[in-house]
């Protein structure tokens, strides 16, 4: 099984994730890959905010993580890559 591509914003300041984030959606997008994931951890909400406004504005489908037992984790975003971005 691939390894799932994550960009792991831990220790990031909220005026550093848009364009992190920003940099490794295009660079997936250009790879071709279908499915990233985003770690925002669960904190205080302000990165995880930030990167959900951001998805919101870009167009960018999302769920949060699903653990093996079906249960959600609302620390990690999956953002789906294949629909024409």
């Amino acid at each position: 099984m691939a390894k799932k591509a994550r960009l792991d914003l831990h220790g990031f300041k909220v005026d550093e994730v848009e364009s992190a984030v920003d940099a490794f959606l295009h660079r997936h997008i250009q790879l071709g890959t279908k499915r990233v994931q985003i770690m925002t951890g669960k904190g205080k909400g302000l990165v995880k905010s930030t990167v959900i406004s951001y998805l919101k504005k870009g167009g960018f489908p999302w769920k949060y993580e699903m653990d093996a037992r079906g249960k959600v984790n609302e620390g990690v975003l999956e953002i789906f890559l294949n629909d024409g971005h």
